[in-house]
This record gives structure tokens, sequence and C-alpha cells, in this order.
């Protein structure tokens, strides 16, 4: 009796060409710009991150796009791209940032943090032309319509992930709803990774790219315990369910999902296997 809402979406022409036209970011060079940063752009920094004065981490050189925040693996930066925009080389610029509770150094948890970035360059992305070359090149298309029709099936695999998504967390709320029992914190810091490796492998399966996939992990670092224990507690009850219901895994399911993150990835089904079994993460998947 347990209904759900499921999300529903036909793509046309103008999805395909803004999807074509990440396609394109992602493969675009990067090139000095002697104009002040924009929105969009890119900056050179060497960044520096400091609590009570002493610097906690830095880094002499890294490549930075301008967006409206700025994700690390353990907190993020708010309003980042009003910081950044107008910025020149030689520029220096300051802000906070408060880190997670779940950072690896436990003895920053939930602690701000100065961040000071001083540019070096700013950039911007120059665009591939969207010509027979670079159809082969990303995919070894040999038409248009192939491409576009490629392009049309990564964006209907991304909708039922979503679909996906969005209909286990509706089922997996009801069912973790009276699931007030406490969980070991060793064990939920044993499985933090676990379900980290398991979101990025249903991401890849999905069709998103790595800088997709980046941001999104990002987020689930920051709240990777309270997201690590609701997934154990659905694990839980989920397998107690499986074994009611008889309910098992086939080598066809595996050889399905390998062949899809193959295909995302532009490898071979076998290479992909190979990767995950050197890895052991083939429980995982």
């Amino acid at each position: 009796g347990l209904k759900i809402n499921r999300p529903v979406r036909d793509f046309g022409d103008a999805d395909i060409d803004e999807a074509i036209e990440v396609l394109r970011a992602n493969n675009g060079i990067l090139v000095n710009s002697d104009e002040p940063a924009k929105d969009g752009d890119y900056i050179v920094t060497k960044l520096t991150f400091t609590h009570d004065g002493k610097v906690v981490s830095s880094a002499e050189s890294e490549t930075i796009r301008i967006r409206p925040t700025l994700s690390f693996h353990d907190g993020a930066i708010e309003r980042f791209d009003k910081l950044m925009v107008g910025v020149c080389p030689g520029d220096v610029r300051t802000t906070k940032v408060k880190l997670s509770e779940n950072t690896p150094n436990k003895e920053l948890g939930g602690k701000e943090l100065d961040a000071e970035f001083t540019v070096s360059a700013v950039k911007v992305l120059e665009l591939p032309d969207v010509d027979d070359d670079f159809i082969y090149e990303i995919g070894g298309f040999e038409s248009m319509g192939d491409f576009r029709d490629a392009v049309l099936d990564v964006l209907n695999r991304q909708l039922d992930h979503e679909q996906r998504k969005q209909a286990r967390e509706q089922v997996a709320t009801a069912l973790t709803a009276g699931a007030d029992w406490e969980l070991p914190p060793a064990l939920l810091e044993r499985q933090s990774r676990r379900e980290l490796q398991r979101a990025i492998l249903e991401l890849r399966r999905s069709g998103f790219s790595e800088n997709q996939i980046a941001s999104q992990i990002n987020y689930l670092r920051q709240n990777s315990q309270a997201q690590t224990a609701k997934a154990l507690k659905e694990h839980f009850i989920l397998e107690r369910i499986a074994d009611e219901e008889n309910i098992t895994d086939e080598a066809d399911d595996y050889d399905t999902e390998i062949a899809l993150i193959a295909a995302q990835s532009n490898q071979s089904p076998r290479r992909v296997r190979a990767q995950l079994e050197k890895a052991g993460e083939m429980d995982i998947l």
C-alpha cells in the first residue's frame, strides 16, 4: 500500500544540446586570459588554510573554477563566485570555511578555518567545435545522429538513476521509520568508505562525468556519518527482506552493471571487472 512519487521527463533537442555543451566543457582547453576573472572562469591559485594562526594545510598551485560553491572533501565555501569575480594575477582573497564534523582530523571537526587564495593566473575554457573529429575522438561515432542518440541514452540513464534514487529514499524512509537502534561508532567509521564507493559505482553506471561525481562525493563525505548510519539501517532491513523473499544476486546482474560502467568510461567490460576485482569492490557492486 506504500505510494511513492516517481519523477518523469521527456528529453528534447534542447536537453541534448545542453548535455553536448557539458561534453564540450569536459573536453575544453584552459588558456590564459588578460581580463579580470568572470563567473565560470578558472583561477590558478596558492591555497593556505590556517587555524589560530597555524597552517593546517596548503597547496602551491591549484586550478579552480569560479562558481557559487567551492566544495572540498570536508567542507565548502559558499558565495565563492562573489569572492573571486574580478580578481587578477597577484590578487589575494581571504575567507572562512567551516569543516564538517567528519573531517579526518578529528580535532578540527566543526571548526572554522581561515582560507587564503593567492591568484597567479586567470584562465578561460576554450571549447572544441562539435564536428566529425570531435564526435569520433570522444566515442568513435561515425555520424552526428549516432552521437546525439548516445547523448540521449546518457540523459535517460541519469533520469533512471534519479528515479531509482528517489524511489529508494522514499521506501527506505518508510522502512527505517522505526529503526531507532544505535549503531556502533567503529562500524560506522569502517563502513563510510564502502558507502562512498557504492555511491561512486552507482553514479558511474548512470552516465555521470567524473566532475559531476566529484561534486556529489564531496557532499557525501561531509555528511558521511549520518549517510552511513541511514544506509546501514537500510542495508540490514533490505537484507532481511531479501532473505524472506528469497532474492539473490545472479551472475547476469554483475555483467549488466559492469557493462554500463564500461560504456560510460570507454573501457572494455573485461578491464572494468579486473579493476573492481583488484580493488576488492565486487562485493560493493
